[in-house]
């Protein structure tokens, strides 16, 4: 499913933009929701709660503009598209401030945006590391960014997404070893936790604190390579 949020504070642009995309996925036999916000607020509101895939965004909106609303989306979100949808063309250079991928000028065409959405799931999907792991329910794939950290109970764990929580049957020292197959930067930080650096917000004494100041113990022995390891990893990540 492809869940994308459309933010303008005009109702009849809201609604245009709707139909856009309705007509798009219907087009792609893509599974979707949609959710309309009138402001940047509302939208950061949900953000709290669920995050989507792709944000359509109006910059010039009364008490939150579009340009503050994507720069505290990007505080705790690297991976959400932005698109950008305004009637000027001066925020160009502030886009490329919070990684918006496409800057779509009012009227919107439907090939523009369609192609854009296009592209914009190409090139994720292209990226995107799947975990396979074995549920109660059966065999599940799991995007590897979305999860947050695995916290280890006997012979199964407990994987905390970015929206759920997944029972696995799998031991935590082999999901340990299957993300490190995968190359991501996950950290067994405690005996009991395994977590993924990319998700981490900050790194306290006796704990990584993840989206939502949700905290995870950390080990006094390995605090230190921890912390080496949060700092190489965004270093890592701010030159690209």
């Amino acid at each position: 499913m492809v869940t994308i949020a459309i933010c303008d504070d005009e109702e009849i642009q809201r609604n245009l933009l709707k139909k856009l995309v309705e007509a798009w996925a219907a087009g792609r036999n893509h599974a979707l929701r949609v959710s309309l916000f009138a402001s940047g607020k509302e939208l950061l509101e949900a953000w709290k709660k669920e995050r989507c895939d792709i944000v359509l965004l109006d910059i010039q909106m009364p008490d939150m503009d579009g340009m503050d609303a994507a720069r505290r989306l990007r505080e705790t979100d690297g991976q959400t598209g932005i698109f950008f949808v305004t009637g000027y063309e001066d925020y160009l250079v502030q886009g490329y401030e919070v990684e918006a991928f496409r800057y779509l000028i009012k009227p919107v065409s439907e090939e523009k945006l369609c192609g854009a959405l296009d592209l914009f799931l190409k090139k994720r999907d292209g990226q995107r590391k799947l975990l396979m792991a074995e549920t109660p329910e059966g065999i599940r794939r799991m995007d590897a960014a979305e999860i947050c950290y695995a916290e280890a109970f006997a012979h199964s764990c407990e994987l905390h997404t970015l929206s759920e929580c997944i029972t696995v049957k799998t031991g935590i020292s082999a999901l340990e070893k299957e993300t490190e197959k995968l190359g991501l930067s996950f950290f067994r930080c405690h005996r009991s936790y395994l977590i993924n650096i990319a998700q981490v917000r900050a790194v306290e004494k006796e704990a990584a604190v993840f989206p939502g100041g949700i905290r995870v113990p950390v080990s006094r022995r390995l605090y230190q390579e921890l912390n080496r390891r949060f700092i190489e990893y965004f270093l890592r990540t701010d030159r690209r």
